[in-house]
Order: structure tokens, then sequence, then C-alpha cells
């Protein structure tokens, strides 16, 4: 009896290391990037956000400037635009991720074709990796993980090609899609505009739902993530902003929502936002007059506490109900 005992524990613990070696080992990536590393070869990127305006893409990287080989208008099948992948509401409540068109995400505004537009960039294996890097590709909590599509090409003389894009990980994935703020929708449109997809694309893009925010419930947004930003970056401790994100999507409704919805949602978030804005805001005070400076990132956000363009100006916040 003893000896079963012994026997069904020694399984038991050989097969917890395993889970836990599972979850530490660093994930498999696909075949193709493996591939254009081991032999140093180009490969391809289909970009669908922010990364579609050229620009952006050549300067997201804090290794220096992205050179890329090759940019143009393609289409991937079966997939759609999806803005399921986790943020920050309500000032960026979700970001662009390529999702399949038969996956249990659904859109808050569906395309009329189950495809997605974007740019097919030809990048070489060391300018790949750091646009990876700057998603966060390979981190410890990454939320984007690698798939390989089949994009098509805009030039009908040009084969398809197999590519790599960017899908939300499971534990970041949205159920549903949140509006998109102003901000990145607009970033979309002009990469949209740049690479010239097609018409009906960019009107799609043109009149997707964005997320409208008074300028009171931004600033909030921007003095509260001072706040956890710094404790997570001081302390290493992210249990206040993950118990946040957890209320706020509670609360959360899109900008297409009825005006009762939308209004009660804003004083639900404020009562959520304001102990850490109240601190993130003394934060900011101290910093400032001691003449300290802050990470990039949060430079970048108190850049938009006076951003009109945030709240979603009328001629790009007009709303459509869902299809």
């Amino acid at each position: 009896m003893k000896l079963k005992v012994l026997s069904v524990n020694w399984i038991f613990c050989c097969c917890l290391v395993a889970a836990l070696q599972k979850s530490t080992d660093p994930p498999t990536r696909p075949q193709i990037v493996q591939d254009a590393f081991n032999n140093n070869t180009p490969l391809y990127y289909f970009g669908l956000g922010s990364n579609m305006l050229r620009s952006k893409l050549e300067n997201r990287s804090s290794q220096g400037k992205i050179e890329i080989l090759s940019m143009e208008p393609a289409v991937v099948p079966s997939h759609r635009l999806a803005f399921n992948l986790r943020g920050f509401p309500p000032l960026e409540p979700g970001m662009g991720s390529l999702e399949p068109v038969n996956a249990t995400s659904r859109a808050l505004m569906a395309y009329n074709k189950p495809e997605c537009h974007g740019a097919l960039v030809q990048l070489v294996p060391e300018m790949y990796e750091r646009v990876m890097k700057s998603e966060g590709v390979g981190m410890n909590q990454s939320g984007y993980e690698e798939i390989v599509v089949t994009a098509v090409p805009y030039d009908p003389r040009k084969p398809p090609v197999q590519a790599i894009a960017l899908r939300a990980k499971p534990h970041v994935r949205l159920r549903r899609d949140p509006s998109p703020s102003a901000r990145y929708m607009d970033i979309l449109r002009q990469g949209a505009a740049e690479l010239q997809l097609k018409p009906c694309y960019q009107e799609f893009l043109a009149q997707h739902p964005v997320q409208i925010l008074p300028t009171w419930l931004r600033r909030l947004s921007i003095y509260n993530l001072i706040f956890t930003f710094s404790l997570s970056n001081k302390l290493k401790w992210r249990g206040v902003s993950k118990m946040q994100s957890w209320l706020l999507f509670r609360v959360y409704v899109p900008s297409n929502a009825s005006w009762i919805c939308r209004h009660g949602c804003s004083v639900c978030t404020a009562g959520i936002l304001l102990p850490g804005a109240i601190l993130g805001s003394a934060i900011k005070m101290v910093v400032s007059k001691w003449g300290g400076d802050f990470p990039p990132f949060l430079k970048r956000m108190m850049d938009l506490l006076d951003d009109p363009l945030v709240a979603a100006p009328k001629a790009n916040a007009e709303t459509v109900e869902p299809k």
C-alpha cells in the first residue's frame, strides 16, 4: 500500500515538474521565423494596426530606425482586424490584433468581407526582431503571439506569401472588441490612406466607433496611469493595476452604447480611477518640483493630457451600430 502511495506521489511530482518546466520554457517560434534566422534570409510581416503607417513602423524601436526592404498593401483571407488585445480603459481600451473570423471573439463592427487588409512588410531578421521586441514578443507576460498567415499582395502579378502577423494571446484576449481610442484609430486611418488600401476598407475604418472621452475623465486616466506605472516600475508590483483593469472592464461600455450606459460607465470609471489619480497627480508635482524625469512611456501619456484628438473630434467620432 505504501509503495502504491509513493508511486502515485512520484508520478504527481513528475507531472508537476513537467508542467512548471513547460510554463517557464520560452514559446516556440514559427518555423519560418526560425528558418529566416538560421539562414539569414528576409521574411514577411503583416501589419494591420499602427504599423501600417510607415513612419510609425520605422521609428518604433528603441534600438534605432527599422529599415524596410519593401512595404505594400495586401489582404489576409479568413481573418479580421480585431481590437481585442486588452489595454487600459478608458484611455486605450483595446489594441489591434489579427483574429480568425471563426474565432469566438466578437467584433464591435465587422468589415463586410471575411478578410483583413494591411501592410505586407519585408524585413531582414535583425529588423524583424526589432519590430517584435517593440511589440513585446518574447518577453514575460507578452500580449502578442506570432502566427503564420497567407498574405495576398494587391499587385496581381505577385503570388501569395507566408507572413507573420500578431494575435492577442488568450490571457489578454477580450471576448468582445472594445472601441479603440481616437488617437489609435487616427494612426490606422493615416496608414490605410498612405498604403492606398481599398476605398471600402478605408471607409470601414472611417466609420468604426472610437472611444469618446470627456477631458476630465481623460485627465483622471492619465494621472492614475502615472501612479500605477510608478508603482509597478519601482516596487515591481502590479496588483493595483490588475485589480483596476478587472474593475474597469466590468463597467466598460463601447462608445456606441446608449447615452445612459455611457454616462453610467463614466461615473463608475471615475470612482475606480480617482484614488490613483490623486496619488498620480502628487507624484507628478513632486517629480517636477525636484527636477526629476519620467520614462518615455509616461512622457507620451502626459502629452495626451491636453490633446484634443484623444477626446475624439467630431469628424472621427460618428457612432455606427455594429454589424
